[in-house]
């Protein structure tokens, strides 16, 4: 069974976008299959993933997908992600050979225009069935930052939602926008199972304005729903006392704000594609959040 998986809130600048893509990248890591469905007109997963917009090659994406409002119609515009091993390799990637993408455009903002149409929201839910989908493991839906026609079919078409915010006011009333939006309205749209199945807090900085918006804001609203990443290990560790065995933390709780993650947003890249000690941190943290996923959001008996 695929699960589809919708990244979504309604302030943007939290690095929803980047938090998808990378995720995908974890989950083909521990050999799932993942497409990533680009809803948001600025086309930011489709880039990042290695597709870029080429006016005198042009791709068949979430326009067309919608437009045609037919059942399966998705299949017709996949595209396999465009990671190479490196920059005189152009082979794809490891990661790039288990991650496909449904690219968007720009033009994309014209099917908000046909909210109003008969059925008009089921559209991506409709696009998303038959045979072919059930190839995939997990499907990764990149919304944009609002509540309008597009994130509703999104949601209209997802399994659960997936709240990115950074630890600030504007990031986190956003999540409850979204997350109140899914309560009230998701019987409405044909998805009364529809639910926030997760928060990740983004973009971390151990500030105090960002500590009590954690403690003051999201976890009196999200309490368990909020993923603590953190991990840690025993570890032989020498002090002034001499060698002893202490827990050492290998993961951090939250996603923090490093230059790591902008730096891959810029290139269009995977985090792997760098192999220092940064590289290594960066990758653990969204290998972290792929095992929560299969964990608790992947029945058993589909996991591969």
């Amino acid at each position: 069974m695929t699960v589809k998986l919708l990244y979504a809130n309604n302030k943007g600048g939290t690095g929803k976008t980047s938090t998808a893509v990378q995720t995908a990248a974890a989950l083909a890591r521990r050999r799932l299959r993942v497409l990533v469905v680009d809803m948001d007109p600025q086309g930011n997963a489709t880039r990042r993933l290695g597709i870029e917009w080429d006016p005198t090659d042009p791709f068949v994406g979430t326009p067309e997908v919608l437009a045609a409002n037919q059942k399966g119609a998705g299949e017709a515009a996949v595209y396999g992600c465009g990671w190479t091993v490196s920059d005189d390799d152009s082979s794809p990637s490891p990661e790039a050979e288990l991650i496909d993408v449904i690219a968007s455009r720009p033009d994309l903002i014209n099917r908000e225009t046909e909210t109003g149409l008969p059925g008009a929201a089921l559209r991506l839910r409709k696009a998303l069935t038959g045979d072919w989908i059930e190839k995939y493991d997990v499907v990764i839906i990149d919304s944009q930052p609002d509540l309008g026609h597009l994130v509703q079919m999104s949601m209209v078409a997802a399994d659960h939602v997936l709240l990115v915010t950074d630890a600030m006011r504007d990031g986190v009333e956003g999540t409850y926008r979204v997350d109140d939006y899914v309560k009230l309205n998701a019987e409405d749209l044909g998805n009364p199972d529809l639910k926030v199945a997760g928060v990740l807090v983004n973009r971390w900085k151990p500030t105090n304005e960002a500590q009590f918006y954690l403690d003051e804001w999201l976890r009196p609203r999200f309490g368990d729903l909020i993923w603590d990443l953190k991990k840690t290990e025993n570890r032989q560790v020498t002090t002034d006392d001499g060698t002893k065995s202490a827990s050492v933390e290998t993961v951090p709780s939250w996603i923090p704000d490093w230059s790591r993650f902008a730096e891959a947003d810029g290139s269009g890249v995977s985090l792997t594609r760098w192999g220092d000690q940064r590289a290594r941190q960066t990758v653990a943290i969204y290998d972290q959040i792929a095992d929560r996923i299969i964990n608790t959001l992947i029945p058993v008996g589909d996991r591969a």
